[in-house]
């Protein structure tokens, strides 16, 4: 079955939203609220539910909620990153810090504690889609398809082919690869990475370890992705050659 993009439902709408949570009162109270600011909304009780409307609707973004009875969150999550690259955008009541780690290392693009101002999340939510309509945008390049080592990427689909094996990238690891390949093997500046990427220190060394162990023969002695201690990091301009 032909899975039905967000502009084809409604043009009306700014963007199609599933939101998946069993809590059945803040499903109706944020499908209203984000009804009421211009966006489609569907809504999944459980993982399952989630499941089948993913399979046949592309969204534009998932907010997810990490407790749920049976498949939790995060293991949505990780389903959702091996077979898609749709924004996610997490909520948990559980406040804690392994907690957010943990979505993020799975490739959460966002996070967001319970409770919740719901403006707070509006503007997550339009900070998320404005940088994935940036990335739209950005113009082709005449060669995008780079070769590295017996890796294979294609930064304008936020693909990486390695062992002739598909592997999905994150919004964030895909511009943090893009921008190490744009290097040509010149050392990227840590700060120069939270700059561009919109995250803090920690969120940068998420993103980098959940890359390596996407990329790498072995993620704790890479050779793609190098730290150049006190500076930043690195793709070795001998592995670069454009296809």
């Amino acid at each position: 079955m032909k899975k039905m993009e967000a502009k084809e439902i409604n043009k009306n709408f700014s963007a199609h939203i599933l939101v998946v949570d069993d809590d059945k009162r803040l499903n109706k109270l944020l499908e209203k609220f984000l009804i009421d600011n211009k966006h489609y909304v569907d809504t999944a009780k459980n993982a399952k539910s989630a499941r089948k409307k993913i399979s046949v609707i592309s969204y534009d973004i998932i907010i997810l909620d990490i407790m749920m009875p049976g498949e939790n969150g995060l293991d949505l999550l990780k389903y959702i990153r091996e077979n898609y690259n749709t924004p996610v955008l997490m909520l948990s009541a559980m406040n804690e810090t392994k907690n957010r780690i943990a979505g993020f290392e799975i490739g959460a693009d966002d996070y967001l504690g319970k409770p919740f101002e719901p403006q707070e999340l509006l503007l997550r939510i339009k900070a998320i889609l404005r940088r994935t309509e940036e990335n739209k945008l950005k113009p082709k390049e005449n060669n995008t398809l780079i070769q590295f080592g017996d890796i294979l990427y294609d930064s304008e689909l936020s693909i990486v082919w390695k062992n002739n094996k598909k592997i999905t990238l994150t919004s964030k690891e895909n511009d943090l690869l893009n921008i190490l390949v744009k290097g040509k093997g010149k050392t990227i500046d840590r700060f120069i990475l939270i700059n561009n990427l919109k995250l803090g220190a920690r969120g940068i060394d998420i993103t980098i370890s959940r890359l390596r162990k996407k990329i790498e023969n072995n993620p704790k002695v890479p050779s793609y992705i190098i730290t150049i201690r006190g500076e930043g990091y690195a793709l070795p301009k001998s592995l670069l050659e454009i296809q």
